[in-house]
């Protein structure tokens, strides 16, 4: 072996994630189903203080020559009624009055006291399956409820507990405080998302003073939910029902197989066949205190059986977000739209850093706020390979930040979630004082980079064969021809320990052990390991 092998060996970082992604993370989802959905409710103000931790202390800025520029909040919507019309129950109540975004008011004419006078939105038939003698047939039940998706009640203290740790910890930090003038707000077109982004800015820039500058409306960023690549339904075939959460049924045989003492016991109390999609039912019960919904004797929150079935249903999703190597593809594609405009938004920050020292442009946007969904944020994470297999609860938070230098490297970012630093394994590292800061030019994988070229990503889309992975990742994956899927598993394996131990002489990993991601090698290291183990078999 020669010396820039063996130096590359050693400087490379484990490729058992690129070829296998599910056993890679198998330990710390065997973590997360532990506590199946933990902190899903996500009780106020607790929850959101923990959620943001905020950049380093100043002096540790000050000794890196770091100024913090930028900052983008992408969040989860706060407590919301159940997402789609499933019966989870045999006999199911939807619970009433329990929304908070019952109003729908409209602002007519030029004059600031103008307005129309709110109608007040009472839901019938939200869900056409509850209803116990023609489910969906068309006859009117006059059941009123709160309707599929809606906020609830618990959203409000969620998102303003929200809104007060994002201005606690950040808006003390950027060169300029942030206003409505000069924060970018971006909504998926659901009501749900549309309600949080509203309490949160309106909670956020309570005492802005340019509230009433010109115009008493500020404009977010919206598109139609049947193409929103933050509602994950940008048109690519090739992804099908991968996309949510509600399109994920799995077979009841397969479930009786599987676990059959359980979806016996399931069957005896509710009546109906288990769905992994169910847990939506059970969390709703639980985080609104059964005031939403209800579960039924046998099956509360306290309960084994209530337990047993998160258990079931998180393990379930984590084998349909990342099973094998063609899902996390999968999902890169699903991810590719949003992140590639989250990278835009950051170099723009970045820029706008280097033109405008005092940060005094009205074009500056110091802080983007995205409101989405769980299933989003998901996508990310697994897409990034930065998933950690537990279920984003409500106002679930990523945090991007951008740093200007002093000293000419350029700008840096860092990526967060539940205030915990994600070591993106591609990227070098900037900083051995502050972990997960990396060139702005490093935010995104190779993988994903390729879709910048619309024509590509089009194409990769509409394939209905297996994703054919590019020259990098061909070298990455050990996808040379001739190798055997058990060989090519058993170098793989082989190179993760090697490299592991790499990793750990030249300690490279600064931030706890619990915080380092499944890192990967660059992509001059990988090639010459293909090569060399190529030469082995």
């Amino acid at each position: 072996m020669t010396p820039g092998r063996l130096k590359g060996m050693v400087s490379c970082v484990p490729l058992l994630a690129l070829v296998l992604p599910a056993l890679a993370s198998h330990q710390s989802y065997d973590e997360a189903l532990i506590q199946p959905y933990s902190g899903y409710c996500a009780q106020p103000p607790l929850a959101q203080q923990e959620a943001i931790v905020g950049p380093p202390a100043d002096e540790v800025l000050k000794y890196e020559g770091l100024r913090l520029v930028g900052v983008q909040i992408i969040f989860r919507h706060g407590a919301r009624d159940l997402s789609s019309d499933k019966p989870c129950f045999s006999n199911m109540a939807p619970a009433k009055n329990c929304s908070v975004q019952r109003m729908v008011s409209f602002k007519v004419g030029n004059g600031e006291t103008e307005q129309t006078v709110p109608l007040l939105r009472q839901v019938l038939d939200a869900y056409p399956s509850m209803e116990k003698n023609m489910p969906g047939s068309g006859y009117i039940s006059q059941i009123s409820g709160c309707g599929k998706g809606v906020l609830l009640n618990d959203a409000v203290p969620q998102t303003m507990a929200l809104a007060d740790s994002i201005e606690q910890k950040y808006f003390g930090s950027l060169p300029s405080v942030p206003t409505l003038e000069t924060t970018r707000m971006y909504s998926t077109g659901k009501e749900r998302t549309q309600a949080t982004l509203f309490l949160l800015q309106n909670h956020l820039f309570k005492n802005d003073s340019t509230r009433n500058v010109r115009t008493r409306t500020h404009s977010f960023y919206s598109r139609p939910v049947s193409s929103d690549p933050w509602d994950l339904n940008q048109h690519c075939p090739r992804v099908g029902h991968m996309r949510h959460a509600r399109h994920f049924k799995t077979d009841p045989q397969l479930i009786q197989s599987r676990f059959p003492s359980f979806a016996r016991k399931w069957t005896n109390v509710t009546g109906t066949q288990f769905q992994a999609s169910f847990k939506d039912c059970l969390l709703v019960a639980q985080c609104s205190k059964q005031e939403a919904l209800r579960a039924p004797e046998g099956l509360q929150p306290d309960s084994e059986l209530f337990k047993e079935a998160l258990t079931i249903s998180l393990k379930l999703f984590q084998e349909h977000y990342s099973k094998d190597p063609e899902t996390v593809k999968k999902m890169q594609l699903l991810a590719a739209p949003a992140l590639m405009e989250l990278d835009q938004v950051m170099q723009q920050q970045a820029q706008n850093a280097r033109n405008v020292p005092n940060i005094s442009s009205t074009d500056h946007t110091p802080l983007a706020l995205w409101a989405t969904h769980d299933t989003t944020i998901l996508v990310m994470l697994v897409a990034l390979g930065l998933w950690d297999g537990q279920w984003p609860p409500y106002t679930d938070v990523l945090v991007l930040e951008v740093y200007e230098t002093s000293d000419g490297r350029g700008a840096l970012f860092r990526l967060l979630h539940r205030s915990t630093v994600l070591q993106l394994p591609w990227c070098r590292p900037e900083s051995t004082q502050i972990p997960g800061l990396c060139s702005v030019t490093s935010f995104l994988p190779a993988a994903i980079q390729r879709f910048r070229d619309l024509k590509v990503y089009r194409q990769v889309c509409s394939t209905t064969e297996a994703l054919v992975p590019d020259a990098t990742e061909q070298d990455a994956a050990l996808a040379w021809p001739g190798a055997s899927a058990a060989s090519a598993a058993f170098l793989t394996l082989w190179s993760g320990l090697f490299c592991a131990a790499g990793w750990k002489i030249r300690g490279v990993l600064q931030s706890k052990p619990e915080q380092a991601h499944h890192p990967l090698c660059d992509v001059e290291v990988a090639a010459e390991y293909r090569a060399m183990s190529h030469d082995i078999m």
